[in-house]
């Protein structure tokens, strides 16, 4: 190989990483703006990561769970999302301490529910940067979605004490006591909670909070 072939691929593999750092800053910054200002129910392409918090229409008061993965999946997503985890895991094989790279790649896992993945990158990105609420969170949901509650609100709860007023925490916590620790007393504790951060805080059906727990505390007497 000549001096100027080898030239040419250095500057092609420079180029690439370039590009993909602008991509990984822009799409780190947009998440994290937009979802310190609304209450995420679902992911969001093309604005970023948001991890999924508020619930849909509650029948009779009660919150729904979340919606579990595979419901509505596209099948072509997966395969949309390929090219751009490859190049994502070949970064950070390259590029082990670049947090805002897990955290993409953590969220790519998590827009085709590859749970483990997910997990695994996010927990990546934590090692790096520990006190990251955003990501703490959606390290949560996946661990809901693993069937690992415990986790879950393990890591609900290292949001919360990082930032006390991260609604979206304060929210999943709530599900996952009632929903799938059955702790009825405990979710209304974490959604009083989230009220006192927001007492207009809503779910995505528009029902306010503080409505809610006043109707199952009605339904539990």
């Amino acid at each position: 190989m000549n001096q100027d072939t080898k030239k040419e691929k250095m500057m092609t593999r420079q180029a690439f990483y370039i590009s993909l750092l602008i991509s990984l800053t822009l799409g780190f910054l947009i998440g994290t703006v937009y979802t310190s200002f609304k209450l995420a129910d679902s992911k969001q392409p093309g604005m970023g990561h948001m991890p999924p918090a508020m619930v849909g229409n509650m029948p009779k008061g009660m919150p729904a769970p979340e919606k579990e993965a595979g419901g509505d999946q596209s099948p072509d997503l997966a395969t949309m999302a390929d090219p751009h985890i490859r190049e994502l895991q070949t970064f950070v094989k390259e590029n082990p301490d670049n947090v805002k790279a897990w955290v993409e790649l953590g969220n790519a896992f998590f827009d085709i529910d590859r749970f483990g993945d997910a997990i695994n990158a996010y927990e990546k990105s934590l090692s790096i940067q520990p006190d990251n609420p955003h990501v703490l969170t959606d390290l949560g949901v996946m661990y809901r979605r693993n069937n690992e509650p415990e986790k879950a609100l393990t890591a609900f709860n290292k949001a919360i004490t990082v930032q006390s007023d991260f609604e979206t925490a304060w929210f999943n916590k709530g599900i996952v006591y009632m929903h799938d620790l059955n702790d009825l007393p405990k979710a209304i504790e974490a959604w009083e909670q989230l009220v006192k951060v927001n007492p207009t805080a809503r779910t995505s059906g528009g029902k306010l909070v503080s409505e809610m727990v006043e109707n199952l505390k009605t339904q539990g007497r």
